[in-house]
């Protein structure tokens, strides 16, 4: 590709310092790193003090896809920070949340990102596989062990299946694809995030606890 992020870029930047976590909607369990529903996720932005939201600085950098842009938030001293820069504005909770619907809504993939130095939440982003630091460095260089931490998967129900491709086009990390015309579901690459459940026709796909 002539235009994406290099490993050295990636290892020096994100995966060392970062610790990311999908947040898919209407999931509920107890964890230090969770996937969140939209409940779990107000909680953590009620404890704020302070959040700004801003544009997407990776897919501003990659250009290869757009809207919506503004579905990144900072908490507390980073939000300051960005604010003070001029890179970002205070919103409430109200406005976090409906843009959170909003880019779920756009297929992209919600993530809590904790500094490994104290573990403490500071970004939640909206990302893509085509843009995105983290989802890239995961689809095209296996560190889902490194960047993600997932206590959800989907299964497949495909019986319920109509080979649609809705969950396929909505995939950020090639977990489905087609072959023969039959939607194949290669389990080893869904993070849990969720955006394939609602938009699916059939009511095939179910999320579920990982083993």
């Amino acid at each position: 590709m002539d235009k994406d992020w290099d490993r050295e870029e990636l290892e020096k930047k994100y995966v060392n310092r970062m610790k990311a976590v999908t947040i898919p909607l209407n999931l509920k369990f107890s964890g230090v790193q969770k996937i969140l529903d939209l409940s779990e996720l107000k909680e953590v932005l009620e404890q704020a003090e302070v959040i700004a939201q801003g544009e997407c600085d990776c897919r501003k950098k990659m250009g290869k896809c757009i809207d919506p842009m503004d579905g990144c938030f900072a908490i507390d001293d980073e939000a300051i920070d960005w604010i003070a820069r001029k890179e970002a504005r205070r919103i409430t909770l109200d406005e976090a949340l409906e843009a959170m619907r909003r880019t779920y809504d756009a297929g992209l993939v919600h993530m809590a990102y904790y500094l490994k130095e104290n573990g403490k939440l500071t970004w939640v982003c909206s990302c893509c596989s085509c843009c995105c630091h983290s989802l890239s460095a995961s689809v095209r260089f296996g560190y889902s062990d490194h960047v993600f931490s997932s206590k959800f998967i989907a299964t497949q129900d495909m019986d319920k299946c109509e080979d649609c491709g809705t969950c396929v086009d909505r995939c950020q990390f090639h977990a489905r694809e087609f072959v023969d015309e039959k939607l194949v579901y290669q389990k080893e690459k869904c993070f849990g995030c969720g955006v394939c459940v609602e938009t699916c026709p059939g009511d095939a796909i179910e999320m579920v606890k990982r083993s």
